[in-house]
């Protein structure tokens, strides 16, 4: 942080700056590219938040991530993503609270065991994370207690698990910082200013920064700035709720998906009962507001997962978003057709938490050298026009 404080960043007006860098949004993805171009030796630098520090949906996730997809490229992409999250997390001073308690999916028809069991012989067992499709009985003894009234198998994934998000934003952010990445809190990026078709900085609404690069990283955020410059990327925003119940003792090994209502339910390490479901599906920039029809829509579906969680208490509820592509599949890069020196990280559809450690990674070369790593080629803008979507429907939530 430079020498002024977050309430005088407020009232500030920055005449003029200037780096060879900009990173609009503090959030994971913003984070981790700038703390990898760090590592690579540029530290010229500036990532510009509207508001607070990972203001949007980086810290209000569920705190969970995984490396079973339907879709092989973003199979890879997670796995990846996944060795420099658990590398990188042991090295912070805030206390990750990793725990690699698994993922369970209950299902409930005869097609989805065949579609797991599909997908765990031909992709995941291929990139050395298969897991095991588990019998109702198999589901009892490991974890009796999951209701399994028309439950006819389970997948169980033990790669998977849960991390403290704030504890790896403020990773993230403390050691960027370090380095010399400077970050500019509480300064709305106005407009990408382009001159001959070229980026030549931001405007925003304490000045102007002149910068050789951009890169638009601003969740969903995005696309209301790359419009004003004409670049109309295929995104929806999707405002989901989530909530967490008064602690009791921890029992909930596994993060429990249920195929027959969409449903998902963890356990923090406080021992805080987790969870949400796709409901209410409200679209847009809508505020951070929760309603009581998710808590009982949510409620409901819970306990009929977990019996024994019947008399909990909520604790809080939030909400944040997910930024939707048509293949539920993040984008990556620029288009040769943009404005030179334009480029994105957005779109990942409720992943940004689990696949940024690596988006960051790749994208700080892409920035740094005009490098395309060979697992996030498939992620270009372009392929929405070449017709190159990679279809992934494993989305929860």
């Amino acid at each position: 942080m430079s020498s002024f404080s977050l309430l005088e960043y407020r009232s500030k007006v920055i005449l003029k700056l200037r780096a060879k860098m900009v990173i609009v949004g503090s959030g994971i993805v913003g984070l981790t590219t700038a703390y990898n171009l760090a590592k690579l030796g540029e530290n010229d630098v500036i990532v510009v938040e509207q508001k607070y520090l990972a203001y949007g949906s980086s810290t209000r996730n569920a705190g969970h991530f995984r490396v079973h997809f339907w879709a092989p490229e973003n199979t890879r992409f997670a796995i990846e993503a996944r060795k420099r999250l658990l590398d990188f997390a042991p090295k912070i001073r805030w206390n990750a609270e990793i725990d690699l308690g698994g993922y369970l999916w209950l299902l409930y028809k005869e097609e989805h065991v065949k579609a797991y069991e599909r997908s765990n012989r031909e992709i995941w067992s291929k990139f050395g994370v298969s897991g095991k499709i588990l019998t109702p009985e198999e589901i009892s003894e490991l974890f009796p207690y999951v209701n399994l009234e028309g439950v006819i198998a389970g997948f169980y994934g033990p790669q998977d698990g849960k991390i403290n998000p704030h504890a790896v934003i403020f990773g993230y952010y403390e050691e960027a910082r370090k380095m010399g990445v400077k970050f500019l809190p509480y300064t709305r990026v106005e407009k990408i200013i382009v001159d001959n078709n070229k980026v030549k900085g931001v405007q925003t609404n304490k000045g102007v920064i002149e910068s050789g690069k951009v890169l638009v990283a601003a969740g969903g955020w995005s696309t209301k700035l790359l419009k004003s410059i004409g670049i109309d990327l295929p995104i929806e925003v999707e405002r989901k709720e989530i909530g967490v119940t008064e602690p009791i003792n921890y029992f909930i090994k596994p993060f429990i998906v249920s195929l027959k209502s969409g449903v998902y339910i963890g356990q923090m390490v406080r021992g805080e009962v987790l969870g949400s479901i796709d409901y209410p599906i409200i679209k847009g920039l809508t505020p951070f507001n929760t309603t009581l029809d998710w808590i009982h829509k949510w409620s409901e579906n819970a306990v009929e997962v977990i019996p024994q969680i019947k008399h909990l208490m909520f604790l809080r509820t939030w909400s944040g978003y997910y930024v939707v592509t048509p293949d539920h599949s993040h984008i990556l890069g620029r288009d040769p057709e943009w404005p030179e020196n334009l480029y994105v990280a957005t779109g990942f559809s409720g992943h940004g938490f689990m696949m940024a450690p690596f988006a960051g990674e790749v994208m700080a070369k892409n920035l740094l050298y005009d490098e395309i790593d060979e697992l996030m080629k498939p992620y270009l803008p372009t392929r929405f026009k070449e017709e190159k979507l990679i279809h992934e429907t494993m989305v929860i939530g």
